[in-house]
């Protein structure tokens, strides 16, 4: 009889267990599947489809989620539209979350000051012949905080907008010039256009790390064709001796602007068949 005694009351323990095992509770900062929902706040200047100046995301779209105990992660969008929801694993229960859009690898933060490092405007962009926004989507990054869940997105670069109308136009060079000598490629005025960023999240500021190269400009050579609306995008805050340089059958045609280019806006340098030869 103690034995049958025995027996029952190493199952009354095991069951125990068991029951103590389902019912602890996950680690607040322990990886599980969480949903953001985004949409945008900047207007048409986004990375999302430019429809008639309307925003929306195509899906799938792909954003870049970091957070004090989370390193950068892929959250995916299955839905399109103003708004989408985006899915992952993320560790939870962090007060603040941070976005990039889009995801883009190799992102760190530092969540004491939320500035977001590693973020890259590519010196050479594709027009994306294919895409209806004639862009390259990995080039305009936009960025967005939040703490319920809520992702409104802003964008860090400003969308130089060119309508090539040439036949034989093969890329489209921008470049920012010193003050002193505004034809040359060896003098980068204000910064470079281009290259690796640290991107603060509070105001939007890019602070640049490294360039590309030493004329620090951008290049589309990729889907110039005519009659396509190109939009290009570039760090902010350029002013005079900015250029545009169209090349045609080895005929280089230049556009200047004097503006100050802001996050956010598109800049109309109108038709390639209007800049004058150079």
């Amino acid at each position: 009889m103690k034995k049958y005694i025995l027996m029952a009351v190493a199952g009354m323990l095991a069951l125990s267990s068991c029951s103590n095992d389902d019912n602890e509770p996950i680690a607040q900062n322990a990886p599980q599947q969480m949903t953001f929902t985004a949409g945008f706040g900047d207007g048409a200047t986004t990375r999302a489809s430019l429809s008639g100046y309307s925003v929306t995301f195509d899906a799938p779209d792909y954003i870049s989620i970091l957070s004090a105990n989370n390193t950068n992660t892929k959250f995916t969008s299955t839905d399109g539209g103003a708004t989408a929801t985006f899915d992952g694993t993320a560790t939870a229960g962090d007060p603040t979350y941070y976005a990039i859009y889009p995801y883009t690898g190799g992102l760190t933060l530092n969540s004491s000051t939320g500035v977001i490092s590693g973020v890259t405007i590519p010196e050479d962009q594709s027009a994306a012949a294919t895409s209806p926004c004639g862009w390259d989507p990995a080039a305009p990054i936009a960025y967005a905080t939040t703490t319920n869940g809520n992702l409104t997105f802003h964008n860090a670069c400003a969308l130089l907008k060119v309508t090539n109308d040439v036949n034989d136009v093969v890329r489209i060079f921008v470049t920012a010039h010193s003050e002193n000598s505004p034809y040359s490629h060896e003098e980068p005025y204000n910064g470079a256009m281009s290259g690796v960023y640290d991107l603060n999240t509070s105001n939007g500021t890019l602070s640049r790390v490294s360039i590309t190269d030493a004329e620090s400009g951008v290049e589309v050579n990729g889907g110039v064709l005519n009659g396509k609306t190109i939009y290009i995008a570039i760090v902010p805050g350029y002013k005079a001796e900015f250029s545009a340089w169209c090349v045609s059958s080895n005929v280089r045609i230049r556009s200047k602007t004097g503006v100050t280019f802001e996050a956010g806006k598109i800049y109309d340098l109108g038709s390639t068949s209007s800049w004058p030869t150079l």
